[in-house]
């Protein structure tokens, strides 16, 4: 994890070097349209109690878009703000499992386990760059819906972990070149960690996690 951070920082500092732009400041705001993977929680009380052999889904193609507004220069950084939105459904495979051998043979599928998980991430920027190329590093506070599901197998019946929106903190970084005067390329790296959770009436504890979610795209300014 601490390689891929070092990565993104390497990243935002060489991006405005890479676009070779006149160095006009950067636009009043700019919107991402993205795809990529997203991160799904598999940590205990995210998704349903299943065996130690059932594959779960860590991570799933899905969408994100954004769109942010560019305030003030202070120096070489430009001050932004903006609002994130990601969202991602994955599936784990059943597994056929058999222990033992001869007549002492028994064989078990794993349940299919389906989570999906929708961000709304409010973020303040830090931008370095120029209007035809820039990159940056964000970090806020938002919220995460999380649902989960598990198949029935056999005489077990399926499971089910409501969907509710959680608490989420979110950092991460990216960079934009402008090849066109409005249209151009992006990627962004987010982490978005979701705090334990205590039981309710609906809702079993959950162990706190961080998932990653790295996309790339188009943007428009």
């Amino acid at each position: 994890m601490l390689q891929l951070a070092g990565m993104i920082l390497a990243l935002v500092v060489s991006a405005p070097a890479w676009a070779q732009a006149p160095k006009e400041n950067l636009p009043r705001f700019a919107i991402d349209l993205h795809a990529g993977k997203v991160g799904l929680p598999t940590a205990a009380g995210w998704v349903p109690v299943v065996s130690a052999d059932t594959p779960l889904p860590g991570r799933a193609w899905g969408l994100a878009g954004g769109a942010n507004i560019y305030l003030a220069k202070v120096g070489v950084i430009t001050l932004g703000a903006g609002l994130q939105l990601a969202t991602g459904r994955g599936t784990g495979g059943a597994l056929s499992i058999t222990t033992g051998s001869g007549a002492t043979a028994i064989t078990f599928v794993t349940p299919i386990v389906r989570t999906q998980v929708t961000s709304v991430l409010p973020q303040i920027s830090m931008n370095f760059g120029h209007k035809l190329g820039w990159s940056y590093l964000s970090a806020g506070y938002g919220r995460t819906k999380v649902s989960s599901s598990s198949s029935a197998v056999g005489t077990v019946p399926g499971a089910t972990v409501p969907e509710a929106w959680n608490p989420a903190i979110n950092f991460g970084g990216g960079a934009k070149w402008f090849m066109k005067p409005h249209l151009g390329a992006s990627f962004d790296v987010r982490f978005t960690k979701l705090s334990s959770r205590g039981a309710t009436a609906t809702l079993t504890s959950a162990k706190r996690t961080q998932m990653v979610t790295m996309a790339v795209g188009v943007s428009i300014q």
